[in-house]
């Protein structure tokens, strides 16, 4: 006989409300892959989004303006068309910093630079994530 095994099911999301959305071209420096949540930032030198960097201070790269709602596989650089969200309302816990994978570094100095392009974030307890364990 087998043995049993459990599975959460994680069913939330990074939207939270009123979420507005922007097709655009994301460009990579390399295969990657994108979670949902990670914070992006637009070049000012060829005007498609990057990957945001904390602290980043090249072409732009420092300054969040959009948040991926869904995983992005790249198999090599170059440009690739995503749908981004560019405004709303986001879970903070859900957000990702590329470099981390997770939302470790996502402070209020993050938090606030999106809230100035009409991303803003709440703190929110998953009530539908269960814990099998």
């Amino acid at each position: 006989m087998a043995n049993l095994t459990n599975t959460n099911n994680d069913l939330g999301s990074v939207i939270l409300q009123d979420a507005e959305f922007r097709d655009e071209l994301l460009t990579l420096a390399g295969a990657d892959t994108l979670l949902e949540g990670t914070i992006l930032a637009r070049s000012t030198a060829s005007d498609k989004l990057v990957i945001f960097v904390k602290g980043g201070s090249t072409a732009g790269n420092g300054v969040p303006k959009a948040v991926l709602t869904y995983q992005v596989v790249a198999a090599g650089a170059g440009d690739v068309s995503v749908r981004a969200m560019v405004g709303g309302a986001v879970r903070k816990e859900r957000l990702v910093i590329d470099a981390d994978g997770d939302d470790s570094n996502v402070d209020a100095v993050v938090l606030d630079q999106l809230r100035d392009y009409g991303i803003t974030s709440t703190d929110v307890q998953e009530l539908n994530i269960l814990d099998n364990a």
